[in-house]
């Protein structure tokens, strides 16, 4: 019997999709959608501060969009966990992010701490309307 119930666990993969309708439910009145994203600047490929520098707001500007893809379109979550003699073995999970975002609007880019830079992004509602209505949803697995 427990050799039963962990196959059975061992062969479950779970998934949450965005459902065929859109992940964020607003009308064109709505406050703007904002996304924010951090980067540390010693982390990043350069030879000299400012490349760094440079390469930190270009990937904090990239994670802004990351997160209002996210919320405009929503987050696939695929899980797995894997058990062997009642026991968890191993538990996986993968978020995956797919869309088009269209007409952000920089609010702002700066450094936060020293070693830190923040961007933040905004979409105002009836681009987001407008980018569900144009774009087809995406299609995950």
């Amino acid at each position: 019997m427990r050799s039963i119930i962990s196959a059975i666990l061992a062969g479950c993969l779970l998934t949450a999709c965005v459902p065929s309708g859109s992940a964020v439910n607003m009308s064109a009145s709505s406050a703007p959608i904002r996304g924010v994203g951090y980067a540390a600047i010693s982390i990043q490929p350069g030879r000299t501060a400012i490349q760094k520098q440079l390469a930190a707001i270009r990937a904090s500007r990239l994670a802004a969009m990351r997160e209002l893809a996210e919320k405009i379109y929503g987050l696939d979550v695929n899980a797995y966990v894997s058990v062997s003699d009642s026991v968890m073995i191993a538990d996986t999970m993968r978020g995956n992010v797919a869309g088009i975002v269209r007409s952000a609007r920089t609010v702002s880019i700066g450094p936060v701490k020293a070693d830190i830079y923040e961007t933040v992004l905004e979409v105002d509602a009836a681009d987001v309307v407008a980018m569900m209505r144009e774009t087809p949803q995406p299609r995950y697995r």
